[in-house]
């Protein structure tokens, strides 16, 4: 007997995480089913009943946590250059893979520290006061007479580092519902994240009328336009903490049957086992490649804009760091929009028993191509970056940039439009369609192995690709960047389309 399960429990962000959104359809035995624990369960068998309070609480605790990263990345480089003008556009490339890598280290931690102690609470309130401290020493970094940058670089990684105790509440989530309600349950959570991409904008462009240095509440302590999202972000971490302790409880792991008890994947036997099971399956393993060079294709050139964006505000238009935060505030709230129409459409109107996922991840795939291609910057079409403005630090500065003299860039409403549409429809479908096929491929097996390796990929690519992206475009400018972001997707279009026919039983 099979039983299909709505898995809808990563989170979207349309700019500057890739992930997939509601409406992933995975196909499970009864027996991966109730063998949970070995995927960070802390019950040994589904729960008998769903409980939506623990649900909604926990798509709260999501979303306090989400929105702090969202408020407070959008301001990290045009902070950064402004209180450090020692920093570059490489050494910020460094902070974000740094960071990135800190975060995908401490996922697994959290993860084996909630799975060998079957706790919630304290993995969560450790990431919210790492947090807390994270955002007391950004509020102190102006106080630093030299060396600002690498004391961010430090908070980078801290925030990071909190960011990813979150990751447990999947498993918790599946510990407090029913298979029949699993679906409702992860779009609880997948919704809250989603209104963090939404709210975290505007919370900051409430204070871009506030510039820096603005005001002293206290000695020694400023508010202003780049301060005051950390005092919200803050004061949202007091408040989950609360609700963590207040609010959730912990499930303690019910009595074992009969069966013998498997080792678990953090185990040498129980990884062992899990290896020889998957060698002996009939797994396809061609088109787990495939997905494997599609997702990796897709992080990187998506990652790269992600960490470019703010800096191509500020280098090639002039943007002052207020404008680049106002602006960046617009592009998000309005990608975060549109991917919630995209996910109800597939929550709702069931767009994924409409039209098969091998098309939609067609045509999402296809759709980020074009975007290279219509924001190229075009002689002809283009504008001239910006000169060089020694009082706001912003413009082309020929001393970074060698290409700096003749550079032509995008004509900046074309460009924001399209990041705009073109994030905001691929982000989400992609997310879906690419993880349905994935699931479908490696079938009714143990798939903890399997989507391990998929997420060590992605990790990979985001930790690199900060690096990659910076030192290129600081070496030879957009155009070299976009050529080769543009010819990487072109090849993973032009691979899915070759191996379309054989991804139809999986559709």
């Amino acid at each position: 007997m099979k039983q299909k399960v709505v898995d809808a429990e990563k989170s979207v962000d349309p700019v500057f995480r890739i992930t997939g959104p509601p409406g992933m359809q995975k196909e499970e035995s009864e027996s991966s089913l109730e063998s949970k624990e070995d995927c960070f369960s802390l019950s040994d068998e589904d729960a008998e009943v769903t409980s939506w309070r623990l649900i909604y609480i926990t798509a709260v605790v999501s979303f306090l946590g989400a929105i702090e990263g969202t408020a407070v990345h959008m301001s990290e480089w045009p902070y950064m250059r402004e209180i450090d003008p020692d920093a570059t556009v490489q050494f910020f490339g460094i902070a974000s893979s740094a960071s990135k890598a800190a975060h995908a280290c401490f996922v697994l931690v959290f993860a084996v520290w909630s799975f060998k102690y079957k706790t919630v609470k304290w993995p969560l309130i450790t990431g919210r006061i790492i947090a807390m401290v994270a955002c007391f020493l950004y509020l102190g970094i102006e106080y630093i007479p030299t060396g600002r940058r690498y004391m961010m670089m430090f908070c980078y990684i801290l925030f990071d580092i909190s960011g990813s105790s979150p990751s447990i509440l999947r498993a918790y989530i599946a510990a407090v519902s029913m298979p029949k309600d699993r679906s409702k349950a992860f779009a609880a959570m997948s919704l809250s994240m989603t209104l963090s991409i939404i709210c975290g904008p505007l919370i900051q462009m409430a204070f871009t009328t506030i510039p820096y240095p603005g005001f002293t509440i206290i000695p020694h302590v400023k508010f202003h336009v780049y301060s005051a999202p950390i005092w919200i972000a803050n004061s949202t971490n007091f408040i989950s903490i609360a609700i963590i302790v207040f609010g959730m409880k912990e499930l303690p792991r019910k009595p074992k049957t009969k069966k013998p008890k498997k080792p678990s994947i953090f185990e040498l036997e129980g990884l062992k086992h899990r290896i020889q099971k998957i060698k002996k399956s009939n797994i396809d393993w061609v088109l787990v490649f495939v997905c494997w060079i599609a997702k990796c294709g897709k992080t990187m050139t998506a990652r790269s804009i992600g960490t470019l964006l703010p800096i191509l505000m500020m280098v090639q238009y002039g943007w002052t760091g207020i404008e680049t935060v106002r602006i960046t505030s617009f592009l998000m709230g309005g990608s975060g929009i549109l991917s919630m129409f995209v996910i109800g459409s597939f929550m709702f109107c069931k767009l994924g028993t409409i039209v098969q996922p091998r098309f939609i991840y067609l045509f999402s795939i296809a759709l980020f191509t074009m975007l290279y291609v219509v924001t190229y910057p075009y002689k002809s079409i283009g504008v001239e970056v910006a000169a060089y403005n020694s009082t706001d630090n912003t413009g082309c500065d020929p001393d970074k940039y060698s290409w700096c003299e003749g550079g032509i860039a995008p004509q900046p409403y074309v460009f924001l439009c399209c990041m705009v549409f073109v994030f905001g429809m691929t982000m989400p479908s992609s997310g879906i369609s690419s993880d349905t096929i994935y699931s479908k491929i490696l079938g009714n097996i143990d798939q903890s192995v399997m989507q391990g390796a998929a997420v060590i990929l992605d990790d990979i690519m985001m930790v690199i690709t900060p690096t990659y992206a910076s030192y290129l475009y600081t070496l030879v400018g957009l155009k070299p960047l976009w050529i080769i972001n543009g010819f990487i997707m072109s090849m993973v279009v032009l691979l899915w389309i070759i191996m379309l026919r054989k991804f139809k039983p999986y559709s």
